[in-house]
């Protein structure tokens, strides 16, 4: 397992960059507390910085209560000032009790009730000092229990801002808390204006509009009701302030119609508004409106379209999490088989350090079996050049005899007939010894090779499910809706996008109504959800019927093939094999080594293998590897065969083409056509093989042309010709017009040739 690396806490731009969040943050809490401070509700003054207090810990507690006491002095009358000075003070104090007695349990139900007794007690005591009455004191219950409320929700706030939670992960808890923050902070700041501009309303009307936009008229309503309400409470007229939820309804009806349009609608509509009112106050709620949605209009569209996507589709945690512990299972046991790798070929690096058996080594083993018990070793010993004759004839595969060696030599050895036997024996255990060590090399670079390939494999799987599918909640929402809408009785819906890009949407409803139209509600819901669904699969159910929606295709691949077999044989070395997934068409060429029946074998064999590892989801650089392997076992014969593979996205046209020793392709782009041409090396020749990719991206009229290195064999300048005469044609009928110049070009003795004709066409 990797030593988890050290990183240094001490660089300067983390430090200042931390630093600078921290002021900020300080900063936040500080002006939060100084608005809450005198919060304004039908005309009574509700110092709700003192639930903010409660809330924080730490500086920031320091920064909200400072805040609170500097808003409350500046801002509220003495009895008034008393209510929410004394309170924050003892709640400050009470905060940091807790924090030494490393108090958890319970801690906000405590400060709640905290908070609520000593606004309470305050409020009951400025009461008493002057005419006490019974509305006054109803009036001081309900603030209190106000204020203690606001401990609950300040904390959620809270805990969101200090975990820095991404906002496209909140739960309905974390959204609740902080859309009553946002509510509270417009009471705050409601009474602040400038020649009858309120910021609080300039500032609620653009939460509006990004709320509608974001989450369509559900979004736009709620939000207008809550800043309508709270704008209300804090003095603007009844009238107004319901047209703001007004205002919210419709821009989310028509924000599907785009940002510009979401914007025009609420101006216009807050305009009419104030029409209707007639006084300068409504005047200004239509200047607000306007000013907010001008400021709206000119934000990137980019910018909105992301967190609306991201909003709208979120990952689920819950999978994530429950799948990181296989992901990461994975991901240890893809580095225990890649170390066996590594054991393996370390082991065979110390094996090919033993040289075998050389010519000197049969020298030596043959003077020790014969010379050492002649009677002539000490007086005579045969030089190098004497065995230099009998070497080179056993090399080419000849056995040797006494006739062989030299007539000097003959005269002088008694042994020649014993020395000539012991040379071939010897001679045929080397040449048997090395064959045996080869073929352990060759299956020791196979296993090394079969250890990577499912190294690789694991570390797919461990990425895929680190990554995992996404299930768009939203859109599933929205699913359900318009099911509803068209008389559906909705048991559950189920949106799913994996990451290949496609949509798969299951809605299991009770029955189907006889009245309704599949079309008619795949429009819709296409509109709706905002991607072209295909019409609906039905499937019958024990509690119901399941519609299966999914995504429609922008491209649809138009392909035509031709082939011709060398010399006109009855099987053709080449094979090929189209096949669509969810989301991509892939076409897959491959040429075995030679011609007929045996290169038919190892190209069926090749595409057939690949293409099933596709199809069960195995990456098309894994799959290679283990068809190299495969290959490379099949026989004890040379088994060799070319690779060409395209892989084209039908959402968009990106194309990508894998060659392993395959012939150049050809494409159309605008007009002008384009060649392929990779250096790679083909299958069953290495141990270890890898595809060299070429991308591409195919528009609507534009062709692919797939060909076997047979029909280049007299070159391919002229196919370039045919390729830009090929116009409307049917792709079929080009692909056999390109065999028959290719035959005709290359006369009686041509190679086995293939075209495979790939036209991309929107839908």
């Amino acid at each position: 397992m990797e030593k988890p690396k050290i990183i240094s806490a001490d660089d300067p731009a983390d430090l200042l960059w931390e630093r600078g969040v921290k002021i900020l943050t300080c900063a936040l809490y500080f002006l939060s507390s100084f608005i809450l401070s005198g919060a304004g509700l039908f005309s009574v003054r509700i110092p709700l910085s003192i639930g903010l207090c409660a809330a924080c810990t730490g500086i920031e507690l320091l920064c909200a209560a400072a805040g609170g006491i500097l808003g409350g002095a500046l801002r509220l009358s003495a009895g008034e000032m008393l209510c929410a000075i004394v309170p924050v003070g003892a709640i400050t104090g009470t905060v940091f009790i807790m924090e030494r007695t490393n108090l958890r349990k319970n801690r906000r139900l405590i400060l709640s009730v905290t908070v609520l007794a000593l606004h309470f007690l305050c409020s009951v005591g400025v009461m008493l000092a002057e005419l006490p009455n019974m509305a006054d004191f109803m009036l001081i219950i309900c603030t209190s229990l106000l204020c203690a409320a606001s401990v609950t929700f300040y904390s959620g706030t809270v805990d969101c801002i200090r975990n820095r939670r991404s906002p496209y992960m909140l739960d309905n808890h974390s959204l609740v808390c902080i859309v009553a923050s946002l509510c509270t902070l417009l009471l705050g700041s409601s009474e602040l204006s400038l020649m009858g501009f309120r910021p609080a309303r300039f500032f609620g009307c653009f939460v509006i509009l990004t709320a509608a936009y974001l989450f369509s008229r559900s979004g736009g309503s709620i939000a207008g009701i809550a800043v309508g309400g709270c704008i209300a409470v804090s003095g603007t007229g009844v009238a107004l302030s319901i047209c703001y939820g007004i205002c919210g309804l419709l821009s989310g009806i028509f924000s599907k119609q785009g940002q510009i349009v979401c914007a025009l609608v609420f101006t216009l509509t807050s305009g009419i508004a104030a029409l209707l009112d007639g006084t300068n106050e409504g005047l200004c709620v239509f200047a607000e409106a306007a000013t907010a949605a001008f400021i709206f209009a000119v934000i990137p569209k980019t910018k909105l379209s992301r967190v609306r996507s991201n909003i709208l589709n979120p990952k689920a945690q819950r999978i994530d999490f429950e799948f990181g512990s296989a992901g990461e299972r994975l991901m240890e046991a893809a580095k225990a088989v890649g170390s066996v790798s590594e054991c393996v070929a370390n082991v065979s690096k110390g094996i090919e350090a033993l040289s075998p058996a050389s010519d000197v080594m049969v020298c030596m083993r043959v003077r020790e079996r014969v010379c050492s018990q002649c009677r002539l070793k000490d007086t005579f010993c045969p030089e190098e050049g004497d065995f230099a004759a009998v070497l080179e004839k056993l090399a080419a595969g000849s056995e040797i005899g006494a006739e062989d060696f030299s007539a000097d030599f003959n005269m002088k050895c008694p042994c020649v007939p014993r020395l000539a036997d012991s040379f071939n024996r010897i001679y045929a255990t080397r040449n048997a010894v090395n064959a045996l060590q080869a073929n352990s090399a060759r299956n020791r670079a196979l296993a090394c090779g079969q250890f990577d390939w499912t190294a690789a494999l694991l570390r797919e799987l461990s990425e895929d499910l680190s990554k995992g599918a996404q299930i768009l909640f939203g859109k599933e929402k929205c699913a359900a809706r318009v099911l509803s809408e068209h008389g559906f009785t909705v048991i559950k819906t189920s949106c799913i996008q994996p990451l290949s890009g496609a949509l798969r949407l299951s809605c299991t409803v009770e029955e189907i109504p006889p009245s309704t139209s599949l079309s008619q509600l795949t429009a819709a819901l296409s509109k709706e959800l905002e991607v072209m669904l295909n019409p609906p699969k039905i499937k019958i159910l024990a509690d119901g019927k399941e519609l299966i929606f999914l995504r429609r295709e922008l491209f649809k691949i138009r392909i035509g093939s031709a082939a011709a077999s060398c010399g006109n044989q009855k099987l053709c070395g080449d094979y090929f094999e189209c096949f669509q997934t969810d989301s991509k068409a892939y076409i897959i060429l491959s040429d075995g080594m030679g011609t007929g029946g045996r290169a038919a074998i190892d190209s069926t064999m090749t595409v057939e293998l690949f293409s099933r590892l596709i199809r069960a989801g195995v990456s098309l650089d894994s799959a290679l590897s283990i068809t190299n392997s495969a290959l490379s076992v099949k026989s004890d014969d040379e088994s060799l065969s070319t690779l060409d593979v395209a892989e084209i996205d039908l959402f968009d046209g990106n194309t990508v083409i894998y060659k392993a020793g395959a012939a150049p392709s050809f494409y159309t782009n605008s007009g002008r056509i384009r060649t392929i041409e990779i250096s790679s090396t083909p299958l069953g020749i290495l141990s270890k093989v890898k595809f060299n990719k070429y991308s591409l991206k195919l528009h609507g009229g534009d062709a692919l042309v797939m060909v076997s290195d047979g029909i280049l064999g007299c070159g391919n300048s002229w196919i370039k010709d045919d390729i830009k005469a090929f116009g409307k044609k049917d792709a079929s009928g080009f692909s056999q017009d390109i065999v028959d110049s290719a035959r005709r070009r290359c006369g009686e003795r041509f190679d086995d040739m293939t075209v495979i004709t790939a036209v991309a066409e929107e839908i």
